[in-house]
């Protein structure tokens, strides 16, 4: 007999995990380009810790362009995710899967223009799914833009939205989330407070 489907947590990065930072072209926030100008948002420690303590797997899941837009090399891109993961392990925290969409509509390569896994489409998240045995329908993602949303709504899972000030351009109403909050705490204390009822339920 296999073990059923369980419940998960989803998190985008930028923007929850981490603070964006301003694109050296236009000036609006991004993802950092550079290991350097990473810094872990307000709420990340004390959210990551709280989502640890429910038990339920989480996994990272995060549209990450800027290498195929020419912005940076991949190097870099690699180099900004190790510090985001040294930062929190410094603060005792640690999550197991981390996946990335490295592609763009506008990348300069063309085979990496088109994919399944860049959110709102759903790839990153059949994909830990399918890997870890994760019941999407049941399950919460927490990010801070339309794409997070509207990948929850791919799935039928709970969308959480992070309110992020520097990242409202990448909101709009069009999108309504089951919850909206200021940080990565406030966050998982809403999830915290529905896992035991959400897996009754089931």
């Amino acid at each position: 007999m296999t073990d059923a489907p369980q419940a998960a947590v989803f998190l985008d990065r930028d923007g929850v995990l981490n603070d964006p930072v301003p694109d050296p072209v236009d000036g609006r926030a991004e993802s950092p380009l550079r290991a350097a100008d990473v810094a872990l948002a307000p709420g990340a420690v004390a959210g990551l810790a709280a989502l640890i303590d429910t038990g339920l797997p989480l996994v990272v899941v995060s549209n990450q362009p800027a290498a195929a837009k020419g912005k940076v090399a991949d190097e870099n891109l690699l180099a900004v995710h190790d510090r985001v993961v040294a930062l929190l392990a410094a603060e005792g925290l640690e999550i197991a899967d981390w996946r990335y969409c490295f592609d763009h509509p506008r990348a300069l390569d063309v085979a990496r223009r088109d994919c399944a896994c860049r959110k709102p489409r759903p790839g990153l998240l059949t994909a830990a799914a399918a890997d870890h045995g994760l019941d999407l329908g049941a399950s919460w993602i927490i990010g801070d833009t339309d794409a997070d949303v509207g990948a929850a709504r791919a799935v039928g899972a709970t969308a959480v939205l992070v309110e992020h000030p520097d990242t409202a351009h990448r909101r709009s109403p069009d999108l309504v989330a089951d919850a909206v909050v200021p940080d990565l705490a406030a966050a998982a204390a809403w999830v915290a407070a529905r896992v035991d009822r959400h897996v009754a339920l089931r």
